[in-house]
């Protein structure tokens, strides 16, 4: 992972950027992507959305992400299939207190966070509102595990294989009586 600004590693350091912010690096990053992260929360202390909102920035719970693999977004580089849509949908998978309130680009997606905004051309952005009851980045997620953990939490995840679920009945399998068969037995 590489940053355009020494102030985001500097706020990485004290502890203000959003933990969950982190785990989805590392996240990416172990599904092997290198990303140029080119905004945290350097600059944007107090800054508004276009929209009209406090910025997740302002937090230190968003990134906006300008290049995966060496490949710079670009307008022409978010198409379908592209890297930052590979990259997105990655992120979109994930669930419960890491699922991100904002992934944009200028792609849309069936999940309401992901969203396409015209200004989103050159970055993938990625964000977290405050969780529920705190004011402080991460919440109640930012004490409970430590950068290795994260790493060992990331790495046996992977390891876990989905099963295999049948779509068919079984063998064993009694049928279902329908409304019409109740009927007649009455």
């Amino acid at each position: 992972i590489e940053f355009t600004k020494q102030c985001d590693r500097d706020y990485i350091a004290s502890g203000s950027i959003d933990r969950r912010v982190l785990a989805t690096l590392e996240f990416i990053t172990a599904h092997g992507y290198s990303m140029l992260i080119t905004s945290m929360h350097c600059g944007r202390e107090g800054s508004i959305t276009t929209s009209g909102n406090v910025s997740n920035h302002t937090r230190g719970s968003a990134i906006d992400i300008a290049a995966f693999n060496g490949e710079v977004v670009t307008a022409g580089t978010q198409g379908p299939g592209s890297l930052t849509d590979q990259v997105a949908r990655l992120v979109l998978t994930l669930q419960g207190t890491m699922a991100p309130d904002e992934v944009i680009s200028l792609l849309d997606y069936p999940q309401p966070a992901g969203f396409a905004m015209g200004d989103h051309d050159d970055h993938l952005h990625v964000g977290f509102r405050p969780m529920a009851g705190s004011d402080a980045p991460g919440g109640s997620i930012a004490s409970t595990l430590g950068a290795k953990q994260w790493e060992k939490l990331t790495e046996r995840l992977g390891q876990i294989t989905n099963p295999e679920v049948p779509t068919t009945p079984s063998d064993d399998s009694l049928p279902v009586k329908s409304d019409e068969d109740e009927d007649e037995g009455n």
